[in-house]
């Protein structure tokens, strides 16, 4: 029974927090037809314009949305993130059971499946997969690469041991009870890959993936353009689709044209200026739902003044915070006060927004030995992510505002795989910077953006570089917390803390929008970043 509690408490912490609503625009039905769009058909190619290349097809490497939406469908884990609500799902493993004092997982996998290539998948072959991030010696891990999802969540630190108990059962023995361990599973850096895929291309994996997700690799082009195929023996069925084009398109408002065009089949990340038009032409249909992320300005704390609180107050004070989400988000933003988004457990609706306050800024300036304030560099984004619609305007604004107390703030932007590289080691003064949740529990955002122990490592998803010692001790006791209650008692004091020590400039909390074609049938947001394609069919 106890065991059975525990699966539930683990759920429970998401269902407990929303319920995601997947809202559509007035366009969503199809003009009047003969087509049948009741039952799905197969055949047929989508293509998927999204911000820009991967930077890995390797999931123990990926770091970014542009590799993991792409492993995600190559690729699955043991549990999996529900599609339309907040809630994991079995997935190569069909069921698990937890021992009474929750250390120990087992997991009974589901039989006669295999690879793309071929081979069966295992528990041996689970095994390898985790082996291979967490032992140096392990013949498939290599040393040059960087496991940073592993590091950043600490698994050395939460499982103990593993073990193959047959060939179809696989066990983790924790160090101690973890509230997050199940949802960390459902994560894209945990998809089993496959053992004779490791083998064959050794470092070459990650341009050669090989899985056992819906859609199995064909090629990665010269322009960043992946092609997959469907998985004829894919456990859940054959996706309906028979190929699936990600397609890197760094400029919205062209993604826009090509989808209006019929050029490309859906899009991600809109700009606002263009919903719209969007919500009014023909063909096109919009799906929304309220997005499990946040935006920020980071203030480095690791730097000269960022250190003073006086000088993190005055910044906070000197923002439009108002002005900044109605300019740059529009009806598509709710201005942020907490580091986590309204839905989920432990968002404190008792905080109030520090005020917008330029008198109250200069004086805390002054006070901190800055009363002409001083000269900085502000680094921002080029591309739209979900969490950030314009960063460059948001910037300007920032600039803008800060220069009203006398901080003049030079706008840096870099290419986005230089700016996550060199903001991650610490380069920067200040960053507008945002995160979407890997899976819908607040330690997702607590601990890899707020944790002391990420801010001594580098590369570095802490972009404050924040190392506050309540902070981690709420953090850790959140994790190590399963009842939900109690957890949410944790994160309201953890925003208290945030709010108090002000590492970041919150600044809003955006919808997620994904536009398509009116004839693409089938496709669910989740409540991540994830994107899966094996329900979509083409009716046309």
């Amino acid at each position: 029974m106890k065991a059975i509690l525990m699966k539930k408490t683990i759920l429970l912490h998401c269902c407990l927090v929303l319920l995601l609503g997947v809202a559509c625009s007035k366009k969503d039905k199809l003009p009047e037809s003969e087509i049948d769009l009741t039952t799905p058909k197969y055949g047929g190619t989508l293509i998927y314009a999204k911000n820009g290349p991967p930077i890995t097809l390797d999931p123990a490497l990926t770091r970014e949305t542009e590799s993991s939406v792409i492993t995600g469908n190559i690729f699955e884990g043991l549990v999996e993130q529900k599609a339309g609500r907040v809630a994991l799902d079995p997935g190569l493993a069909k069921s698990w059971v937890i021992s009474e004092d929750g250390t120990t997982y087992t997991f009974h996998l589901r039989t006669g499946l295999t690879f793309h290539d071929g081979t069966p998948i295992n528990a041996d072959a689970v095994y390898i997969n985790f082996e291979r991030q967490r032992n140096k010696k392990h013949p498939y891990h290599k040393a040059k690469l960087e496991y940073e999802y592993w590091k950043n969540f600490d698994l050395d630190e939460i499982i103990r041991n593993i073990k193959v108990l047959d060939d179809s059962t696989i066990q983790f023995q924790l160090f101690k009870p973890d509230a997050t361990f199940l949802n960390i599973l459902s994560l894209s850096f945990m998809g089993i890959v496959s053992p004779a895929g490791l083998k064959k291309y050794g470092v070459d994996f990650s341009s050669n993936p090989v899985g056992s997700g819906p859609f199995r690799f064909v090629r990665w082009d010269p322009d960043g353009t992946v092609v997959l195929a469907a998985f004829e023996n894919f456990w859940k069925g054959r996706p309906y689709i028979d190929t699936l084009i990600m397609k890197p398109v760094k400029d919205a408002g062209e993604r826009w044209r090509m989808l209006k065009n019929g050029e490309i089949d859906m899009m991600a990340n809109p700009q606002k200026s263009d919903i719209a038009e969007m919500d009014s032409t023909e063909g096109i249909k919009l799906i929304r739902q309220a997005g499990i992320n946040v935006s920020y300005l980071a203030m480095n704390c690791s730097k000269k003044p960022f250190d003073d609180l006086r000088v993190r107050q005055a910044i906070v004070y000197a923002i439009d915070r108002d002005r900044l989400v109605r300019e740059v988000f529009g009806e598509f933003g709710r201005p942020a006060k907490n580091p986590i988004p309204p839905v989920l457990l432990g968002f404190n609706e008792e905080i109030r927004f520090t005020p917008y306050d330029t008198t109250k800024s200069r004086q805390l300036l002054a006070e901190a030995g800055y009363p002409n304030g001083f000269k900085t560099s502000l680094w921002t984004m080029k591309i739209i992510r979900d969490y950030m619609p314009d960063g460059m305007k948001a910037a300007e604004i920032i600039q803008q505002d800060l220069k009203a107390v006398g901080i003049e703030a030079e706008i840096v932007a870099p290419e986005w795989q230089d700016f996550l590289k060199r903001r991650g080691q610490g380069e920067h003064e200040l960053s507008i910077s945002g995160w979407v949740g890997d899976a819908p529990d607040p330690h997702f955002f607590f601990y890899p953006l707020l944790d002391k122990t990420i801010a001594q490592r580098k590369p570095s998803t802490n972009a404050a570089f924040y190392t506050g010692q309540e902070m981690h001790e709420l953090i850790i006791k959140g994790k190590q917390t399963t009842d939900p209650v109690e957890r949410s008692s944790i994160y309201k004091k953890a925003c208290e803390v945030f709010n108090r020590e002000l590492p970041w400039f919150s600044i809003a909390h955006s919808l997620s929008i994904v536009p398509m074609r009116d004839y693409v049938i089938g496709f669910q947001l989740h409540s991540s970043a994830v994107r899966r394609f094996n329900t979509v069919w083409l009716a046309k």
